[in-house]
């Protein structure tokens, strides 16, 4: 369970949540500053898994399939158009 708390309200109730995290380790305490999630206080007993950067990426690779082919000469064609067209000047 997901709880949002102020980062005075967790300063003040820190030892209560730590308690809390103990009894319930699923429970995560997300410190918001202003009303923006900054921080999050949870069990390191906890079933949260947390996903490393370069398991999202190959995940999201794996989604998306392969890319359709380009035709590389196409681009390599407007590249030397770009670079060797002669200017008046």
């Amino acid at each position: 369970m997901v709880h949002q708390i102020s980062i005075s309200q967790a300063r003040a109730q820190l030892s209560q949540l730590l308690k809390q995290l103990q009894e319930a380790p699923d429970t995560v305490f997300q410190i918001t500053v202003n009303g923006l999630v900054l921080g999050e206080l949870r069990s390191p007993q906890s079933d949260w898994q947390l996903t490393q950067p370069g398991q999202a990426l190959s995940q999201a690779m794996a989604q998306l399939g392969e890319p359709e082919a380009q035709n590389p000469g196409n681009v390599a064609r407007q590249h030397d158009d770009v670079l060797y067209a002669k200017r008046s000047g």
